[in-house]
């Protein structure tokens, strides 16, 4: 175990509060066996962690062949679990064990990873519990392909790593890290890129360093590409290794539950009309806290918020998401081009206006005396607004398209015209 002096910061919960601070450190405890001691990857981690100016504070129980009922049996492991209020706990399954049948999975192997993530939020309630996806055996695993079919294929042992794996965070609420996933990219990419150790179950130090930046993205959740830490591989390799992992964790992040359960900030957002933007967070847990910032003073706590601009301008909106863990925010500007004023089609044969392009005067029939007649910009500034006129000056007008809209009692109607 590491030992450091840690600093607390206060963190000022305003507008302009930033994303997380540049450099993290988190405290990670690996609960797992030789696929997780091999090239002793909590360092890989931490020396990636390093060359992005993270860092993490790591522990480690890692004996051959665990399985989650043997750690939860284990006395040191039990221990280690209680020793502080760690930020994630990795737990890795015996290589085989998931890959079984989902009977057997379901009575041996998930009853114990349900333990281990109790004993894990009884230390501390904060904790995040991420499951280890690994991969499958080179071959497939021969030993025990007689007895369940599906596992005498790479393919085949995969594929049901990855469903109990997800099975595991799903019923836990936990992370899944996806490292089986990005080795079945790298295999699918470039299949000469050896992954595995000699007896074609470990890994070689491209499958743990490929591992290390899965769980670089997934707990720091920040991108590994272009670390300047290639773990004793070459320039290229590492570069390649990289790129994988990023794409792999970040393409499916909430299939592998990353921000689903705790506060994790970016947001998409679409425009529903021109100035009418529908946000949407990521982070969409049990217990989450929102908060908006959406650039022009106004607020919201909604989880999924709709808002009107009523500027044409670049703003920058915030995301705030907060447990009573821990918080994160994220920001992004959104460009707003035109007010949206549409054409409002309904009875536009009710009126009509004349010359269209004009140079002068418009001229408009069939408007009652009680009309409001607005003109506005394209981006929806209104330039003038007159009541019951037939007859409009337009000289001082700048050459283009502008809007025409005539509210009456029970209805609006807007037209486009032309100033030449």
């Amino acid at each position: 175990m590491k030992k450091y002096i840690l600093l607390f910061t206060v963190i000022l919960w305003s507008y302009h509060s930033l994303k997380a601070q540049a450099s993290q450190t988190l405290t990670v405890l690996f609960l797992g066996n030789s696929y997780t001691y091999y090239n002793n990857l909590p360092t890989l981690i931490d020396n990636l962690a390093l060359s992005n100016n993270d860092d993490l504070v790591f522990d480690q129980n890692t004996p051959g062949g665990h399985t989650f009922n043997n750690h939860f049996n284990n006395t040191l492991s039990l221990s280690k679990i209680n020793q502080q209020n760690w930020d994630y706990v990795i737990l890795q399954a015996q290589s085989q064990e998931p890959s079984f049948s989902p009977a057997q999975v379901n009575a041996q192997t998930l009853p114990f990873a349900i333990k281990l993530d109790s004993a894990i939020q009884h230390n501390n309630a904060c904790s995040q519990t991420v499951f280890f996806e690994t991969w499958g055996r080179k071959f497939g695993d021969q030993s025990n392909c007689a007895n369940y079919p599906p596992v005498c294929t790479y393919t085949g042992m995969q594929n049901r790593l990855r469903a109990s794996y997800k099975l595991f965070a799903d019923t836990t609420k936990g992370i899944m890290a996806p490292v089986g996933e990005a080795f079945r990219s790298v295999i699918t990419a470039s299949p000469n890129l050896n992954l595995y150790d000699t007896d074609n179950s470990h890994p070689s130090l491209a499958g743990s360093y490929l591992a290390a930046c899965v769980f670089y993205e997934s707990l720091f959740k920040k991108s590994c590409v272009n670390s300047t830490y290639f773990g004793g591989l070459p320039a290229s390799t590492a570069l390649f290794l990289q790129q994988i992992a990023n794409a792999t964790v970040n393409d499916s992040l909430l299939v592998w539950n990353i921000g689903r359960y705790e506060p994790y900030a970016p947001f998409t957002y679409t425009n529903t009309t021109a100035n009418t933007v529908q946000f949407q967070s990521i982070a969409n847990g049990p217990g989450l806290n929102h908060l908006w910032y959406f650039g022009d003073g106004n607020t919201s706590t909604v989880q999924n918020p709709s808002h009107t601009y009523t500027n044409v301008q670049n703003y920058i909106a915030s995301h705030v998401v907060y447990n009573t863990c821990k918080r994160d925010s994220s920001t992004k500007s959104v460009s707003i081009n035109s007010l949206g004023l549409g054409l409002l089609t309904a009875n536009t044969n009710v009126f009509s206006l004349y010359p269209n392009p004009v140079s002068n005067y418009l001229y408009l029939n069939g408007i009652s005396i009680n009309s409001v007649v607005k003109i506005y910009s394209l981006q929806g500034q209104l330039l003038s607004q007159q009541k019951g006129v037939s007859i409009i000056d337009v000289k001082k007008l700048q050459a283009g398209t502008y809007i025409l809209e005539i509210t009456g009692t029970h209805s609006s109607i807007r037209k486009q015209f032309i100033k030449e």
